[in-house]
């Protein structure tokens, strides 16, 4: 028996929905997909992503999409309060969704979202793509396999530089009605969730945040000290306001030794004992995404999305599910918690 290319479909016509498009017609040789319809701001827009990327159907109105379209998958693109709304809506008209990080703006949102998408049975993955990378994962099994012995500190580093206008031609960045936070829960979320695919759960944390570069509501800059149940301390340093920008940082230190993954690639494996082979296709291109996403390559945004649809055709979980999406935020939301009151903050965290 054929089996029929599920039908895809995009909420949102920015850089985030170019990635998800670009992968999306990677994923059409396959045969997994179709790439049917996108919506944007209004139809225009739509129009014109549509001819970019190949697809079918533009529509300026998301709800027309849902209706007409019935899609297989709805991914969404949009600002970040938007997320959880249009995430419900798609999951009422029978869609799975792909929605982009972070999941929501808070915990009470994310965790109806998992609600919802259970209760009528469809799947629910968050896009955060780096659980793909080839770098990560060899430090995710070097810690596994205990090469680096005990692991005692880990540090998600992310000092990136964003011009005053970034936010002032998006009104909607910069504050937390709308974006939810700041540089954590939108620059450096993506590295935090590899800290806590790698390390663990964490057991409670000590964190300061701060605004120090931009006229804006959110924090411009970020530091948080972790402790994890299994012992290990973490660091995660956080910032848009770091000129001129520098390459991302996950650096896991073992007593037998250190990996680092910085700038998208694996930069260093040393081992006190023993000697590791780095397999050749780890080895990756840089990509500059603290000076400019639109360099990331798609492969990780490839990968994702071949698994969240194969999810669908095998009926598992995808990888990256709600629950796994929803751990990033919850650092981030206790990390806020933790600088609002100057205390300390304990996990499982909830609002």
């Amino acid at each position: 028996m054929v089996r029929k290319p599920l039908k895809f479909c995009i909420i949102g016509a920015g850089v985030g929905a170019s990635f998800l498009a670009r992968a999306a017609n990677e994923l059409k040789n396959e045969g997994l997909l179709t790439l049917a319809a996108v919506a944007g701001r209004n139809v225009e827009e739509a129009k014109k992503f549509a001819k970019q990327y190949n697809i079918r159907n533009p529509y300026g109105n998301y709800m027309d999409m849902l209706v007409r379209e019935e899609p297989d998958i709805v991914a969404i693109s949009t600002p970040h309060y938007l997320h959880f709304p249009m995430t419900l809506d798609a999951i009422e008209y029978g869609a799975n969704v792909l929605v982009d990080k972070p999941m929501a703006i808070n915990l009470h949102e994310a965790d109806e979202m998992i609600r919802r998408a259970e209760k009528r049975g469809v799947k629910l993955g968050v896009v955060l793509e780096y659980r793909f990378d080839k770098g990560a994962n060899f430090i995710k099994q070097l810690v596994a396999e205990g090469k680096l012995g005990k692991v005692v500190l880990g540090e998600a580093i992310v000092e990136w530089y964003r011009p005053h206008d970034y936010y002032d031609k998006s009104p909607w960045r910069g504050r937390w009605a709308t974006e939810g936070g700041g540089a954590l829960i939108n620059q450096a979320i993506h590295t935090i969730d590899l800290l806590l695919w790698i390390i663990g759960e964490p057991e409670y944390l000590w964190a300061q945040i701060d605004t120090v570069r931009h006229d804006i509501e959110v924090e411009d800059l970020a530091v948080a000290i972790i402790r994890f149940k299994n012992g290990t301390l973490g660091v995660v340093q956080a910032s848009t306001a770091i000129y001129p920008g520098m390459p991302t940082r996950l650096e896991i230190h073992g007593l037998n030794g250190t990996a680092i993954w910085e700038g998208e690639t694996l930069k260093m494996v040393k081992l006190l004992k023993g000697e590791v082979e780095i397999p050749k296709e780890v080895k990756l291109e840089k990509a500059k995404a603290w000076e400019r996403p639109e360099a990331v390559p798609i492969d990780k945004h490839v990968a994702l999305l071949r698994d969240f649809a194969t999810a669908i055709i095998e009926d598992r979980q995808p990888k990256v599910n709600g629950y796994e999406g929803r751990r990033s935020l919850e650092l981030i939301r206790a990390i806020y918690k933790a600088s609002k009151e100057k205390s300390v903050v304990t996990f499982p965290y909830k609002e």
